[in-house]
């Protein structure tokens, strides 16, 4: 059976953006850049019989405009027709990862959280002052009865 040779397109997650944007605060990404280069190289692997039952993986990626050697998470995207997605979804340095985290599953929890689904956090100041203002205006309550 013959195999089946996919064009590989990248496509970049808003978390992938955050990571580079707002947590490293490295300015905008480069998405061209990143494009065009991890397409080349899927097509590279594909062509070398690698990523037929591939459905994750990272590569080093070295970034000109900051300098920085960056550690690149794909997942597998959908498929349509003879074209395959790669989903980039996320972005650190690559000096801060490693196989320790990886294998503890701490790398997949960060790659699948979404920004979306994030529950809104209270700030613990804002509940203080909440209480204080509610409890000063009991107290004046009191005092006027």
């Amino acid at each position: 059976m013959e195999r089946k040779i996919y064009i590989n397109k990248v496509v970049f997650t808003a978390e992938a953006i955050c990571d580079y944007e707002e947590e490293m605060r490295l300015g905008a990404l480069p998405k061209k850049d990143i494009k065009r280069e991890t397409e080349e190289y899927l097509a590279y692997t594909e062509s070398a019989g690698k990523l037929v039952c591939c459905r994750y993986f990272r590569i080093n990626y070295f970034d000109e405009e900051s300098d920085k050697m960056l550690m690149l998470f794909f997942y597998k995207g959908a498929t349509l027709g003879n074209m395959q997605m790669w989903r980039l979804s996320g972005i650190c340095l690559a000096e801060d990862w490693n196989e320790e985290l990886e294998d503890d599953g701490l790398v997949r929890n960060w790659l699948v959280t979404k920004i979306e689904d994030l529950p809104e956090e209270e700030d613990w100041v804002e509940r203080y002052n909440k209480y204080l203002k509610e409890k000063e205006e009991l107290w004046n309550d009191e005092a006027a009865n």
